[in-house]
């Protein structure tokens, strides 16, 4: 493997892991919004009535709700797990460079990245369970 100059090196761990943050951010924010007008759709099909079309609520909108976050689940969960890896060479990098790491290195306690990761790998279980109880709950209203 070819040596790198360490400031390109590190530069480039930065940049990774600031790419999978982007990413993870660009996805939660399509899934958020995507949920936020499916929950209005559901919401306004709900309240008026929509006796006529009431698979639209009860089976359609519900359907979409759990693809999406079975879908969404794996990339954000896959993008965290590539974070961390990240995070990982860098704790590497800054043991064989300790003028960077005396430079740049954060102190900061270990949950603050594992606490940081959590709540975009929980949100698509949420809103998961969330189409799961509407659902069945719309039998019965």
């Amino acid at each position: 493997m070819p040596e790198f100059p360490p400031a390109f090196e590190y530069q480039t761990i930065r940049d990774e892991s600031r790419a999978e943050h982007m990413l993870k951010a660009n996805r939660l924010t399509w899934y958020v919004t995507s949920q936020s007008f499916l929950v209005t759709a559901f919401a306004i099909s709900r309240g008026n009535g929509f006796g006529w079309f009431r698979w639209f609520s009860t089976l359609l909108i519900p359907a979409i709700g759990l693809l999406s976050s079975g879908l969404v689940f794996p990339s954000i969960v896959g993008a965290c797990e590539t974070i961390r890896l990240w995070h990982a060479k860098q704790r590497d990098f800054f043991l064989r460079h300790s003028e960077f790491k005396a430079a740049f290195e954060l102190e900061r306690p270990a949950w603050i990245e594992s606490r940081g990761l959590l709540f975009p790998k929980i949100i698509p279980v949420i809103f998961g369970v969330f189409w799961l109880v509407i659902h069945a709950a719309s039998y019965f209203l």
